[in-house]
């Protein structure tokens, strides 16, 4: 595995387009693109259409593209992380893992919807279940 530093990652909610595209002039060294916990569980859905078109239209220069989708138990995890893959962003950022086993499936979703080699998982660790478990 190799360990990349990325000094500054900015989050921008995926619910707000004027934010979005203000992202393509700020100087992060990654975005994460977040239809988690910055969305409204109402727009949801909007959300994931305003980042997916944001990625695929692109205009975001070197800065490392990340979509933070819903957790896959939600009701919106699983359109996310299609949505997310075919929109062919740096990474996909998975909420709140408890354990190793939520990774392994995470992982294995992304491949079972077409991510390739070069899209990476990110797993934010949040929870206390998650500290006691990060040896997983």
């Amino acid at each position: 595995m190799t360990v990349r530093p990325r000094p500054s990652v900015l989050y921008m909610p995926g619910s707000n387009a004027r934010a979005l595209e203000k992202a393509k002039t700020l100087g992060a060294d990654a975005l994460i693109l977040d239809l988690e916990d910055a969305v409204a569980p109402d727009a949801k859905a909007q959300a994931r259409d305003q980042v997916t078109a944001a990625v695929k239209a692109g205009g975001y220069g070197p800065r490392e593209i990340v979509i933070r989708i819903n957790g896959l138990d939600t009701p919106w995890g699983n359109d996310d992380l299609v949505a997310a893959v075919a929109a062919k962003p740096d990474a996909i950022l998975l909420p709140k893992p408890a354990n190793g086993d939520d990774i392994d499936r995470a992982s294995a979703a992304m491949r079972s919807v077409g991510a390739n080699d070069a899209m990476t998982l990110w797993a934010m660790i949040e929870t206390p279940i998650a500290i006691l478990n990060a040896a997983d």
